[in-house]
């Protein structure tokens, strides 16, 4: 990917409880990854997963209960990355 292509990735927040999670293969360096879907006090929801080789994948379980804002972004596909999770 290149810096251009990164520079111009539209970051997205979202704020709300983590409902249900699944854990997914390392990456190929070893790295955690998973599945998380999340919901707001308004009812909607964001399913997506941690980046293949992110530092979120380390925090991604920490205080489950707590509220978080969760900064991502959508490739091409379609698909939700998860960039940051950080406690609300």
């Amino acid at each position: 990917m290149t810096r251009e292509k990164v520079e111009n990735m539209k970051k997205l927040t979202f704020t709300g409880t983590m409902t249900r999670y699944e854990r997914l293969n390392n990456s190929s360096y070893g790295n955690p990854r998973y599945m998380g879907v999340f919901k707001d006090n308004n009812g909607n929801y964001l399913i997506g997963k941690t980046g293949i080789n992110a530092s979120c994948g380390y925090s991604f379980l920490n205080n489950r209960e707590a509220e978080k804002e969760v900064t991502y972004h959508e490739t091409r596909t379609g698909n939700i990355i998860f960039d940051y999770i950080e406690e609300a």
